[in-house]
């Protein structure tokens, strides 16, 4: 029989695999970085160890190198150097760019627009 006591619940929505994958995070537009390492993921989330003590700010993207995915992320949890992450979006970083946009852009650029200009 088992003890109601020695029962632990995942209070996590989806399961997470356990891995060891390099993963970089950004912030500060892109100013900042930060090597990790993922320690388990999932579609949701995952768990990253950073290598030494820095103080992160609450949303920022994490890059997995492996897969050429960028997450934008959350801090859910921290303990020491392990971080738990919610993932918001995701990006493919090896999907090929949107041509039809970058063409608009660019004719949009040349004909006097502005960058930055709602």
């Amino acid at each position: 029989m088992i003890e109601p006591d020695t029962i632990q619940f995942d209070r996590r929505p989806t399961s997470r695999k356990r891995v060891l994958l390099s993963g970089l995070i950004v912030y500060g537009h892109g100013a900042f970085t930060c090597d990790c390492k993922y320690r388990n993921l999932s579609v949701a989330g995952a768990r990253i160890t950073l290598a030494y003590p820095l103080q992160l700010p609450s949303r920022f993207h994490l890059i997995n190198v492996k897969d050429g995915i960028a997450h934008n992320a959350h801090i859910v949890w921290k303990k020491g150097l392990d971080f738990g992450v919610r993932f918001d979006a995701t990006i493919s970083l090896s999907a090929k760019p949107d041509v039809v946009i970058e063409r608009l852009k660019k004719l949009w650029l040349a004909k006097g627009g502005r960058l930055g200009v709602s």
